[in-house]
């Protein structure tokens, strides 16, 4: 049912007058229709809990994907872990170049002990970082290469000539050291 005030004592009657009409909504229709608005309102919002929630959670893991470590003056050190795309290698790129001037560092030791599989784009990716940071005056030099590393390396057919690298980062960061013009002397 429906109804319409047609008279109103607010309005200077001396009684209020009500039209009443049939309504072709039922109460359950209309019960059913005020559950499912309510039910769209939930979900748009849960939608937006959850899209800011991923928005910050990609935004941590961005943060904490390739954390640049400085070993010595003049000396840093990037851990890559997981896969790259293309916005993660971006990004490692941008924050390497920043840091490596910012810090005046001469070397960056690139450490792939955190990788497991490697693909072309990766590599093509690693290379872009090399460039980028030669660009710049800085020399990398590779690290942490596993031989199942090195074998997916050499068969994507990806030339990395010309890139030094070491099985090992202690013997990257040795390395580093002697070219920075430092020895590692042991005290008795």
């Amino acid at each position: 049912m429906w109804y319409k005030m047609t008279k109103s004592q607010q309005e200077g009657y001396e009684y209020d007058e009500v039209e009443i009409f049939p309504s072709t909504v039922t109460i359950s229709h209309n019960i059913h229709e005020l559950a499912r608005k309510k039910e769209q309102e939930s979900i748009i919002e849960l939608e937006k809990k959850v899209e800011a929630r991923t928005e910050e959670l990609s935004s941590l893991i961005q943060e904490l994907s390739s954390p640049i470590i400085p070993v010595l003056k003049g000396i840093l050190v990037i851990p890559l872990i997981g896969k790259y795309n293309e916005e993660r290698l971006s990004n490692l790129i941008e924050k390497s170049l920043v840091e490596l001037t910012k810090l005046k560092a001469k070397y960056l030791l690139i450490d792939l002990t955190g990788i497991k599989n490697v693909d072309p784009y990766t590599i093509h990716g690693i290379q872009k970082l090399i460039q980028s940071i030669r660009l710049i005056g800085g020399q990398c030099f590779i690290v942490g290469v596993s031989a199942e590393l090195s074998i997916q390396i050499l068969s994507s057919n990806v030339k990395i000539e010309g890139i030094q690298s070491f099985s090992s980062l202690q013997q990257g960061v040795e390395y580093a050291i002697q070219q920075n013009g430092y020895e590692l002397v042991k005290k008795n």
